[in-house]
């Protein structure tokens, strides 16, 4: 049950991850390119010690253009640390459970359903909720 999420925006979308899952935020870096790495993944990151592998959320859920953030959120997801560049990050969000809408046709026209939990209504744009797990293996399903 989430209690809360970090919510940011990659392209058009708004996008949120349960606030346990992120460790940090904190200022992009330039990743090292990993030579065989999968499309998808930047490069590493030393934080704070610690190697770290930069995803794409773009490249990850197909949204065009190039990433253009300076903001990097350190996530955690089963031991699994990666980071993701965001194009803006907008802050926290409590969650209600209620307003959590898990009907997959609702995106069903994403080729990406499975890299998100459902989608969160609000008075604004709505908000997907990100499975991180999902973002983070290696498979593509």
């Amino acid at each position: 049950m989430m209690e809360a999420m970090i919510v940011f925006r990659i392209g058009d979308e708004h996008i949120g991850v349960d606030i346990s899952q992120v460790r940090e935020v904190t200022e992009a870096q330039t990743p090292v390119p990993v030579p065989r790495s999968p499309a998808f993944v930047i490069g590493l990151v030393n934080i704070k010690g610690e190697v770290i592998p930069v995803v794409s959320l773009r490249k990850r859920l197909g949204v065009g253009g190039e990433e253009s953030g300076d903001c990097l959120l350190i996530v955690e997801d089963k031991g699994r640390l990666a980071g993701i560049e965001v194009d803006e990050l907008f802050g926290t969000e409590k969650v209600i459970d209620a307003r959590i809408n898990r009907r997959a046709e609702l995106l069903s026209t994403r080729k990406e359903k499975d890299f998100f939990h459902g989608v969160y209504e609000t008075e604004g744009k709505p908000i997907l909720i990100l499975n991180l797990g999902k973002i983070l293996s290696k498979e593509d399903k």
